[in-house]
């Protein structure tokens, strides 16, 4: 099928909104949001699969952590050279939800497995992102799996569950989307 543009610009639209909002914690003096941005790049991949829009979400995410840390004052703690290994970490998110769409479909028979597939692309994620950071980053003395351990232990659980719930909140609006306008979607599907 022909893709629609006014589709995935609108998905991207929504992805670019809701990482303005979490990213640069704008909300913070009113409520804490967690990040989105796995659940993002996973929804990227399932939705819209151009390689252009991955660099192009990458890209955004960048331009909000330099604007928050070199304008607001946000701390550069985690701006380090390991920074770089974002692009695994997303790339793994957006691949797993590319890998996602063309194997195992939009059938409510695949949420079990889509579950298990955005676990697993999670943790892998998240192995690049806080591995990365550990081990490249130069803030740890001596840094070993052993120091990393406790480390996963504590970051994980709560990047899983924020990935898991942004991605629920993407699939229940898409669900919305697809039966209040059965037409927008269909044209979007490959």
């Amino acid at each position: 099928m022909v893709r629609n543009a006014r589709f995935d610009l609108a998905v991207f639209g929504v992805l670019t909104l809701v990482m303005l909002l979490t990213r640069t914690h704008s909300l913070s003096q009113v409520m804490h949001l967690p990040d989105t941005s796995l659940a993002s790049f996973f929804v990227l991949g399932f939705l819209i699969r151009r390689a252009a829009a991955f660099a192009a979400l990458f890209l955004l995410g960048f331009a909000i952590d330099v604007t928050v840390i070199g304008w607001f004052g946000q701390s550069d703690f985690c701006f380090t050279p390991a920074y770089w290994m974002l692009v695994p970490a997303y790339g793994t998110m957006w691949l797993a939800g590319r890998f996602g769409a063309e194997k195992l479909g939009e059938r409510v028979s695949a949420l079990p497995s889509l579950a298990v597939l955005l676990v697993a692309a999670t943790l892998v994620s998240e192995l690049f992102s806080s591995g990365g950071f550990y081990f490249l980053g130069g803030r740890f003395a001596d840094p070993t799996i052993a120091g990393f351990m406790p480390r996963l232990a504590r970051y994980f659980p709560p990047t899983l569950v924020a990935t898991m719930v942004w991605t629920a909140t993407a699939a229940g609006v898409l669900a919305v989307v697809s039966l209040a306008r059965p037409q927008l979607r269909a044209a979007g599907r490959k």
